[in-house]
C-alpha cells in the first residue's frame, strides 16, 4: 500500500467512524500528537479512546480532502473537517454548534502502518465556532 493510500484509508475510517479500522492502520505503539491539546495520545488504544470521544461529540462529523501528498515516509493531508457538538468534550459540555475548520495531519508511516498522526489545527476558531470565546 502506498503511503498516500494508508493515510486515505485511515481518513475513510475516520469519517465512517470505524475505530477498528483507524487502529488496524495505526502500529500497537503509535502516537497521536493533537498539539493544541497536549498531551500526545500513547499507543492505539489511547488514539481510539481519543477518536471514540470525538465522535460522541461530533456524531456527525466529516473530513473532506483537499490537499494531499507525501514524501520519504509522511504524508501531508489538509483537511476541512466539520460537525456538530452534539456531546460533552474534553470537560465541555455539548453547544449544539456546527464546526468547520482546517486541519493538517501529518502521519509517519513505516512499513505500510501509521506510526505516528501529528495533527495541526486552530484552536482559537475552534473555541469561537462553538461558543466558547468571542
Amino acid at each position: 500500500m502506498e503511503l498516500i493510500e494508508v493515510a486515505k484509508s485511515w481518513l475513510k475510517a475516520m469519517n465512517e467512524h470505524d475505530i477498528d479500522k483507524m487502529s488496524s492502520l495505526c502500529w500497537k505503539d503509535a502516537v497521536g500528537d493533537e498539539v493544541a491539546e497536549p498531551p500526545p495520545a500513547e499507543g492505539s488504544e489511547q488514539i481510539a479512546t481519543s477518536y471514540r470521544e470525538l465522535f460522541t461529540a461530533y456524531p456527525d462529523c466529516a473530513a473532506e480532502i483537499l490537499n494531499i501528498f507525501s514524501g520519504q515516509n509522511q504524508v501531508l493531508a489538509e483537511v476541512r473537517w466539520a460537525g456538530t457538538n452534539k456531546g460533552d468534550f474534553r470537560g465541555t459540555p455539548a453547544t449544539g454548534k456546527f464546526v468547520d475548520i482546517r486541519i493538517a495531519y501529518i502521519f509517519k508511516v513505516d512499513e505500510k502502518k501509521i506510526s505516528r498522526i501529528t495533527e495541526y489545527y486552530d484552536a482559537a476558531t475552534l473555541a469561537r465556532q462553538i461558543g466558547l470565546s468571542p
